[in-house]
């Protein structure tokens, strides 16, 4: 595992591995079982952490179509870990995730990077709280692992503003699993959608601004990162721009 740079891998593995150890009685107040917390499950996660310190602190841009391979990445390390073996074993499924991914018109990448656009304005609790209902409501973003890849999107793009990143712990579980039960059964678009998902984001918005906490944090970013982030930032804004003006 790389060396963390900006987030506090220790107390997120201390955070995790406390759910683990109080799974089982958790997963009695969850409104739907969930599978096993296993060994398996947190180190896969923790790599997550990793690998999203690791991009936040190299400048990445997770919504530069460029770049966008990187969600893909989240998606694996979550499911298959860091290991070569595991990865070759899972080869299939990635490749399907992969095309259902870029290929799908509703609920694939282009209609996440088109929402996140579109509310680029907003703050980065409801950027973050909006990305992650976006990616677990019909169709998900992923095939598998789509809590977990969007909790690691969501604080990718926490920790990128200075923000402490959302970690499950043994006090937010619950708040966390149920409502997204309910968003997964959601879709996108219709209706349904227009009336309930806003809702639905103010409401994990606020969960996520309550639940921060700076131990996750290893030290704050650094100017040099900052003034790079910023300037990746610039740089994806004209790129979008430039986009739309050859689409008309």
């Amino acid at each position: 595992m790389n060396s963390c740079r900006i987030l506090n891998l220790d107390a997120i593995r201390n955070s995790l591995q406390e759910v683990q150890a109080q799974f089982e009685v958790l997963n009695t107040q969850f409104d739907e079982p969930r599978d096993p917390f296993d060994d398996v499950v947190c180190n896969n996660m923790l790599q997550g952490y990793a690998l999203i310190d690791r991009l936040i602190f190299d400048g990445v841009d997770l919504f530069d179509l460029q770049q966008i391979d990187w969600m893909i990445e989240i998606n694996t390390t979550v499911l298959c870990g860091v290991d070569p073996e595991k990865r070759k074993e899972f080869s299939r499924h990635i490749a399907i995730t992969r095309s259902r991914f870029f290929d799908s018109h509703e609920g694939g990448v282009r209609d996440l990077l088109e929402w996140y656009d579109l509310h680029r304005h907003k703050s980065a609790w409801k950027r973050a709280a909006g990305v992650f209902v976006h990616s677990l409501s019909k169709p998900q973003l992923f095939i598998e692992g789509n809590h977990r890849s969007a909790s690691l999107i969501v604080s990718f793009l926490l920790v990128r503003e200075g923000l402490p990143p959302f970690v499950l712990s043994t006090d937010n579980a619950v708040a966390f699993f149920n409502p997204a039960s309910v968003i997964r059964r959601m879709p996108k678009h219709g209706l349904v959608a227009l009336f309930k998902l806003p809702k639905i984001k103010k409401k994990y918005a606020a969960f996520l601004e309550e639940q921060s906490s700076s131990k996750f944090l290893l030290k704050q970013m650094d100017q040099r990162t900052h003034d790079r982030r910023k300037g990746d930032r610039r740089t994806h804004d004209r790129r979008t721009q430039d986009r739309r003006k050859g689409s008309k």
